[in-house]
């Protein structure tokens, strides 16, 4: 009986000897709010128990009370960002009142008192002068207050900013030598990570965070929801040396606070714009004969909040509120090229080195132009605008190895890339009373924008026209965050702190996909091949860009904090549960192979393993077509010979073989478990 049980102790006690010996002896982080700590003793040193301390913030209307304990220590933990008053009383005593003490997210502010023999009625008043050392915790960090956040210049007017900015932290977010997916975003306490890549950067680098819409600067690691500066109170970077109820990854712990309300009621405005009406246009598009014009665009950054207090003394007292809006408008456009078949080659005839090449050599059937490649031409091509036909003019800034001036012709002209976003934040404060605060905050963003991914210059979706590029590409981002949390002082030394928030984080990558330019394919056609800018076909369809994916993430994330003040003893337990739900869903095989069927004519003169090499004595058409390899891939796109073709298809759990247009998916539910006690 003695060595089944044995076997069962001793992983245990093994598990409890490494939490005790691998966890700092410390007091964990706060997540959104600060702690206060300190010893009350008498002129002599003598420690003061049953002192009452009472922590006051008169422009929050807040006021936490509690005791000191037998050895004169005391504790206010959660305590929101703000600047307070400690006083201390006990009879026999002069009131004693510390005023100016700044508390920070994430950060513990230590402050002893000495009490002199005397009256309550008199107070003996102290400013506070600076900041104590962290002597509850090792941790590595620095919070940046909302005076910093105001003053200091964000990419973006997005906080995210300054998480890139801190010492041991990488331009790309990469922290102490942990890779920058493995960093950790809170926001109100709530978790507001990204379970798809962790930094939030590989996805949806996007304007509307905290990256430069002008390009240049890239996109610093973020969460899910943006986080302008005027919705966010304090920023707390930790880059090292966490607590013990930090071990849901091994990169930074990044904190944001949502400002709360006030006792006054106070607010601002902004807007920003920014166009380039003075600037210079590109030196391609200047050799343009015509001249194309420079893409205009401009954007505008706009946005208010406003805080204060409603229904007072309702359900113990007054009810506090905060709530920010901002828009961003960006009628942004951009200039695309690409190249587009001349009349002559519409008719069938192709040129080599500016003379007619006799098609009877790789046509003795005299078949002709491939007519459903004609109607496509015909019908959804529009005509070169880059200099004149037979020149080289008409190829100025393309590849002459896709464009000859004869055969083939640049198309140049302005798209429109539009982007526009709804940001918004509410947050919502009350005490019911000194032992029970309770607060929520819920942040909603709606992004709509095009990409330069697919796009129709030949009108042939609805609502499109011929000539005018139009993106059929929308990539929209609609995340919302919910956080709530209960701060419960059980005893005077004893608090609870729960917090829960639900994450919605959903995006896709939308796109026409490759339906068949000609009613009755069978797939789409690409004459020149898997290229965006060299195939001749209305809209490109190539895999990379045509792929349309989405994900919807939705978190639900648990987590208390129990701090227990014992004598001379800080003991703090507690725990997390997290639970994911991820959808995600594709259309292509992660490599250059989309769901829709293409066929390939002419894309080059060795197609690999499958295709025909169309200069090859055995694989081409009458021992090889004694012509260039450009003309050879032109010889095939106007006879309508497809070299090859593709589609991606999936397969359910069985193996079986789904349906055409199937998109691979996966359906994951992750909980997740974690306990700690330090």
């Amino acid at each position: 009986m003695k060595q089944p049980r044995l076997h069962w102790i001793i992983p245990v006690v093994a598990a409890l000897f490494c939490c005790c010996t691998c966890a700092r002896p410390a007091l964990g982080q706060a997540t959104n709010t600060g702690t206060v700590v300190g010893e009350v003793d008498d002129q002599s040193g003598a420690v003061i128990a049953d002192a009452s301390v009472t922590l006051s913030n008169a422009s929050a209307g807040t006021k936490l009370t509690t005791s000191t304990n037998g050895t004169g220590k005391y504790i206010f933990q959660a305590v929101p960002p703000g600047t307070y008053d400690v006083i201390v009383t006990k009879s026999g005593f002069s009131t004693a009142k510390l005023t100016g003490l700044t508390v920070n997210v994430g950060s513990q502010a230590t402050e002893n008192v000495k009490m002199a023999v005397g009256s309550t009625a008199q107070t003996v008043e102290v400013q506070v002068m600076g900041t104590e050392l962290q002597t509850l915790n090792s941790t590595v960090g620095q919070t940046i207050s909302q005076e910093a956040i105001e003053s200091l210049p964000s990419l973006n007017h997005d906080v995210n900013t300054f998480t890139a900015l801190q010492p041991g932290v990488s331009p790309g977010g990469n922290v102490a030598g942990a890779v920058s997916d493995q960093n950790m975003f809170l926001l109100d306490g709530g978790n507001n990570s990204s379970d798809m890549d962790g930094n939030n950067t590989v996805y949806n680098t996007t304007a509307a965070f905290a990256g430069d819409p002008t390009g240049g600067q890239g996109t610093p690691p973020s969460g899910i929801m943006p986080t302008p500066s005027d919705s966010v109170d304090e920023v707390k970077v930790n880059t090292a040396n966490q607590t013990a109820d930090f071990d849901n990854s091994s990169g930074a712990q990044v904190e944001f606070v949502t400002p709360r309300g006030t006792n006054r009621w106070h607010g601002a405005a902004y807007e920003y714009y920014l166009d380039n009406g003075f600037n210079a246009n590109s030196w391609d598009n200047n050799d343009n004969v015509p001249k194309t014009k420079i893409p205009q665009y401009h954007y505008s950054r706009f946005g208010g909040r406003a805080g204060g207090f409603f229904l007072p003394s309702m359900l113990g007292g007054r009810w506090y509120i905060f709530g920010f809006y901002e828009g961003f408008r960006y009628p942004q456009s951009t200039t695309i090229a690409r190249i587009v078949p001349t009349d002559t080659l519409k008719a069938g005839t192709v040129y080599q080195n500016g003379t007619p090449y006799n098609m009877t050599t790789v046509d003795p059937r005299g078949l002709g132009i491939d007519p459903v490649v004609q109607q496509m031409w015909t019908k959804y091509e529009p005509a070169g605008n880059v200099g004149a036909v037979g020149t080289s003019a008409a190829c100025s800034g393309f590849n002459t190895k896709y464009c000859d001036g004869f055969n083939t012709v640049g198309f140049k002209a302005n798209m429109s890339l539009p982007l526009s976003s709804n940001n918004m934040t509410f947050r919502i404060d009350h005490s019911f009373n000194s032992k029970w605060n309770w607060f929520a905050s819920y942040r909603y963003f709606k992004l709509k924008q095009f990409a330069n991914k697919q796009y129709d210059i030949g009108g042939f979706f609805s609502g499109d026209k011929l000539g005018v590029p139009t993106s059929t590409a929308p990539r929209p981002l609609v995340p919302s965050f919910l956080v709530t949390g209960l701060t419960t002082n059980i005893t005077a030394n004893i608090t609870n702190d729960f917090h829960y928030s639900y994450l919605r984080n959903f995006w896709q990558w939308g796109t026409n996909n490759a339906p068949p330019q000609i009613a009755g394919l069978g797939g789409a056609m690409e004459p020149f091949g898997e290229s965006s800018g060299n195939a001749l076909l209305p809209f490109n369809v190539d895999a990379q860009d045509i792929r349309t994916r989405f994900w919807d993430g939705q978190d639900h994330f648990f987590s208390d904090n129990v701090t227990m003040l014992k004598g001379n003893h800080l003991i703090q337990f507690g725990g997390q549960y997290q639970r994911n739900f991820d959808y995600h869903s594709r259309s292509d095989n992660g490599g250059g192979i989309n769901f829709t069927t293409t066929y390939r004519m002419g894309e080059q003169s060795g197609t690999g393993v499958g295709g025909i090499n169309m200069s090859d004595p055995v694989d081409g058409l009458q021992g090889g077509y004694p012509i260039s390899t450009a003309s050879v891939r032109l010889a095939a796109a106007v006879l309508g010979i497809v070299d090859q073709s593709q589609v991606a298809y999936t397969r359910s759990g069985d193996l079986s073989l789904n349906p055409p247009l199937t998109q691979a998916f996966d359906k994951d539910v992750i909980p997740y478990y974690n306990g700690y006690a330090s």
